[in-house]
């Protein structure tokens, strides 16, 4: 049986985080619009996405932890414990959100944004541990960056796991966990940003995906889903989401585990 290891990176907190900060919102603006003249999206969802900057939060992690949860999935978090490409929360801004989500039973690691100096990189594992009172469960890097030394790096500084590795040319790297030094390394799989924005042709596309890492032989199928479109702005890839949980839930030749279960059947 194959194992489906489900995580959300938790890129956007609040509003006012990007104001003055970043440009998230004018190239979100001129984004949107350019999906809308090209019927990508609904006039509703342009307006929700343009309005957004308005509300007070931009998460949606409420509404995602209530649907793993009735789905018994148990999901993983990653936070920002540095500010970068369009992640702008500070570490504190984000401590009463990960202590929520920590105590709904869910894990939550750290949404690395230094990924080759070790200092930088072990601030932000320093951060997380500081600002919770407990160790990070592992770590993603933003917008999956690694070179070859980031994970040797990671290893030394004690995380358990980085599920980092991704294949930008081919949506995904289809290979099984292996050992760096003593973390494991889980390669990503399916990313939601790396699939068709319809809902009809993501479903497609993971199919695809889903029969060649079945022909590889691959044993662990990694997926990430950002919490920020499980909502109306996005109504495509939220059904998509739905969709997933539920093609791995139904099938004989997949179980949803999490990364620490996988962790103690691998050692």
């Amino acid at each position: 049986m194959i194992k489906v290891i489900i995580s959300h990176d938790v890129d956007h907190l609040f509003a006012k985080d990007h104001w003055f900060r970043d440009l998230i919102y004018p190239k979100m603006w001129v984004r949107s619009t350019i999906q809308l003249i090209k019927r990508e999206i609904t006039l509703k969802e342009w307006w929700l996405r343009c309005t957004s900057c308005f509300r007070k939060v931009r998460h949606n992690l409420d509404a995602l932890m209530d649907f793993d949860e009735q789905h018994g999935v148990k999901s993983t978090f990653f936070f920002g414990m540095n500010q970068g490409l369009g992640m702008s929360y500070k570490p504190e801004e984000a401590k009463s959100v990960i202590l929520k989500v920590n105590n709904r039973g869910f894990a939550t690691g750290v949404h690395g944004i230094e990924y080759q100096d070790f200092d930088g990189m072990k601030k932000e594992y320093d951060t997380f541990k500081e600002i919770t009172g407990f160790a990070p469960c592992g770590i993603r890097m933003h917008y999956v960056r690694f070179d070859d030394h980031t994970f040797e790096k990671l290893s030394t500084i004690g995380y358990p796991f980085d599920t980092t590795e991704f294949d930008k040319k081919n949506n995904g790297t289809r290979k099984n966990p292996y050992k760096v030094g003593e973390m494991w390394e889980f390669p990503l799989t399916i990313m939601d940003a790396y699939l068709p924005g319809k809902y009809e042709e993501a479903k497609e596309a993971t199919l695809d995906l889903l029969e060649e890492s079945k022909r590889k032989g691959i044993e662990c199928i990694t997926v990430l889903f950002h919490d920020n479109q499980y909502c109306e702005d996005y109504q495509d890839m939220r059904k998509w989401y739905e969709w997933v949980i539920q093609y791995f839930m139904e099938s004989v030749d997949y179980e949803i585990v999490s990364y620490n279960t996988l962790m103690q059947e691998l050692m």
